[in-house]
C-alpha cells in the first residue's frame, strides 16, 4: 500500500497535536501523584519535573498505529508491523515506566531491556530482516541484537538534558522517514513520520526549562523503535561498506555517547549503567558552553551527519 504525501502530512499533523494536547493532561496527573522527577546529584533542573512523557508520546504513535488494521496491507505485513515493532515497543516502555515508578536495579532492567533485544531479533529475522553483513547466520543475529540493545540504551543515555533526547529522535525518525519512503517502504514511512509528529507534539513541553521529562518509558520506547526500524529499512547499494555506514552517521551521536561513557566508567572500575555526569552534553557544559547552546550544537551535528547517511543510502 502506498500513502501518498497528503497522507503523511495528515498523520504528522494529527499525531503532533494529539501528543501536544495529551501531555499537559498527563503532566497534570503526575504532579498530583507525585510522579516527579527530583533535583540534586547529576540532575541539571532547579525544580522537581513531571515523568509520564513516555505515555504522551506512545499514545499517539499507537493509537495511530491501530488505523492500520483498517487498511488494505496484506495480513503478514500487519503481524510484522504490529507484534515485531508496536507491541515489543509497549512493553519495553512498561518496564522503563516501571523504572520511573519505583527506581529498579539497572542490572534487571538491562537484562529485561536485552531479552526483548534478542526476541525482536529473532522477529526480525523471521520476516527476512535484520543484520546481513555475514555469512553466519549467528553472527548477523549477534550483531542484530547487539545493535537493538546498544540503540535502546544509546537514546536512554542521551536524556539528561532538556529537549536532548527528544530532539535527536526528531533528526533520526527524519532521516529514517526519507530512505524507507523514497525505497517504497510506505508503512515503515509511516511510522518514521509518526514519531516525528509525536515528538514534535511533546517537545514543546520538553524543551527547556522542561516541565515534563520523557522518563525511562519515553527514552526506551523511543530507542526501541529507532532501533527496530533502522534495521528494517532497506539501504540500497552495493557496498556493504556503505550499508553498514548508513546507520552509523544517522546514530552517531547516542553511540558515540553510549561507547565514551562506558568505556570511561569501565576504566574508573564503575558499573556502566550508574548515573554520572560524564555524557557528551555534560563534557560540553564543562567546557564554559550554555544549556541552548549544547543542545543547538549536538542537535545540528547529528542533523549533518544524519544528512550524510541518508545522501550515501539514497545517492546509490
Amino acid at each position: 500500500m502506498k500513502f501518498n504525501l497528503f497522507q503523511y502530512l495528515l498523520i504528522l499533523f494529527v499525531v503532533a497535536i494529539v501528543a501536544f494536547s495529551i501531555t499537559p493532561v498527563l503532566r497534570k496527573f503526575a504532579r498530583k501523584a507525585k510522579l516527579l522527577d527530583y533535583p540534586g546529584g547529576r540532575k541539571l533542573q532547579s525544580h522537581p519535573v513531571a515523568y509520564l512523557g513516555g505515555l504522551a508520546v506512545a499514545t499517539p504513535i499507537t493509537l495511530g498505529s491501530l488505523l492500520v488494521i483498517f487498511t488494505s496491507i496484506p495480513i503478514d505485513l500487519k503481524n510484522q508491523f504490529f507484534i515485531g515493532l508496536i507491541l515489543p515497543s509497549l512493553f519495553i516502555a512498561f518496564i522503563g515506566l516501571l523504572d520511573d515508578l519505583y527506581q529498579l536495579p539497572p542490572w534487571p532492567r538491562f537484562i529485561t531491556q536485552s531479552g526483548v533485544g534478542v526476541v525482536t531479533s529473532l522477529l526480525l529475522y523471521l520476516s527476512d530482516s535484520g543484520v546481513k553483513f555475514f555469512d553466519n547466520p549467528w553472527i548477523n543475529g549477534l550483531v542484530t541484537s547487539l545493535w537493538m540493545v546498544t540503540i535502546i540504551n544509546a537514546l536512554n543515555f542521551m536524556d539528561n538534558m532538556d529537549g536532548l533526547a527528544t530532539s535527536l529522535s526528531i533528526v533520526i525518525s527524519l532521516s529514517l522517514f526519507i530512505i524507507s519512503y523514497l525505497n517504497g517502504q510506505y508503512l515503515l514511512a509511516a511510522l518514521c513520520i509518526s514519531l516525528v509528529a509525536a515528538c514534535i507534539g511533546f517537545l514543546f513541553w520538553n524543551r527547556r526549562p522542561a516541565s515534563i521529562y520523557l522518563g525511562d518509558a519515553g527514552s526506551l520506547y523511543l530507542g526501541f523503535l529507532l532501533a527496530a526500524i533502522s534495521i528494517r529499512v532497506d539501504v540500497n547499494a552495493n557496498s556493504e561498506i556503505i550499508r553498514a555506514l548508513v546507520p552509523l552517521l544517522i546514530f552517531t551521536i547516542p553511540v558515540f555517547d553510549i561507547t565514551q561513557v562506558v568505556i570511561t566508567r569501565i576504566i574508573k572500575g564503575k558499573s556502566p549503567f550508574e548515573g554520572g555526569r560524564d555524557h557528551l552534553s555534560h563534557l560540553l557544559l564543562n567546557i564554559g558552553l550554555s544549556e541552548g547552546k549544547v543542545l543547538t550544537l549536538i542537535t545540528i551535528s547529528a542533523l549533518i551527519l544524519a544528512s550524510f547517511g541518508v545522501f550515501l543510502a539514497v545517492g546509490n
